[in-house]
């Protein structure tokens, strides 16, 4: 069955860029990519044909394409020893946000005391809409203010995003969550805001929302979600909480980022 969905994988890249190109290639789980053994399908390709991988490929049921970035990206996810699946899976099905949530809150207020100012950062709100493709997001590379040449596209035996970090267990160090807690936030925001998954780096996550938030009141409460998840995107991006929420207003790109 893998065989044949890389088959069809391979033939869809050859309608796209045609018998003789060699921009973009396909690397069954198992093969050797540069140093690495992959654990999963890969697609190499130009970080130009991004948008056309994924559209040809989101259409498969079998499996859900997403944008791993560079070859270290793929290097460091390939490198975690990954749980069993089924095991993920319970874990993430018992995930609870309140408590979760509550847990983070107590967290923030003996920040607070040691330091003596409100955790998170409030501030003036900064509304505005973002129009940032969550594709071009996946596969910029901030610290060259350019995209990434070469990319490499992930192919998961699954037709459910909020199931591809269980393929890669691949968190629980510094600030950056448990596998099961980045599946049970995917599939609230998922239920909420229709956020899927696109980019999954070794420090950065990228999603595409159907649904965002409308009102400053809902984008707030998601912004203390979103600093709750990944306290950088404030601490060391939008600044305040406030801001942060300006920006989740009818914003279709939402991304997250770890050091």
């Amino acid at each position: 069955m893998a065989s044949n969905r890389l088959g069809a994988s391979m033939s869809i890249l050859k309608k796209l860029f045609g018998p003789d190109d060699d921009q973009a290639l396909i690397y069954e789980a198992g093969s050797l990519v540069e140093t690495t053994v992959t654990r999963f399908p890969l697609i190499r390709c130009h970080s130009d044909l991004a948008q056309a991988v994924i559209a040809k490929e989101a259409q498969n049921r079998d499996h859900t394409p997403i944008i791993i970035g560079s070859i270290r990206s793929v290097e460091l996810l390939n490198d975690a020893t990954p749980r069993p699946i089924t095991d993920i899976a319970l874990r993430a099905a018992k995930f609870d946000f309140p408590a979760w949530m509550d847990q983070a809150k107590l967290d923030w207020a003996a920040r607070s005391n040691i330091t003596k100012q409100p955790v998170p950062p409030r501030g003036p709100s900064n509304t505005h809409t973002n129009h940032a493709d969550a594709i071009d997001s996946a596969v910029w590379d901030p610290a060259r203010g350019a995209a990434l040449q070469t990319i490499y596209i992930a192919l998961f035996p699954t037709a459910d995003p909020t199931e591809v970090p269980a393929y890669l267990d691949y968190g629980g160090w510094n600030a950056f969550p448990e596998t099961e807690v980045h599946m049970g936030l995917m599939r609230r925001w998922r239920d909420r805001f229709g956020a899927r998954l696109i980019g999954h780096s070794h420090d950065t996550l990228t999603f595409h929302v159907l649904r965002p938030p409308h009102t400053l009141a809902e984008a707030l409460t998601l912004a203390e979600e979103h600093y709750a998840y990944c306290p950088d995107v404030v601490d060391q991006g939008f600044e305040t909480l406030d801001t942060l929420a300006g920006a989740l207003m009818n914003a279709a790109t939402w991304q997250f980022w770890w050091d």
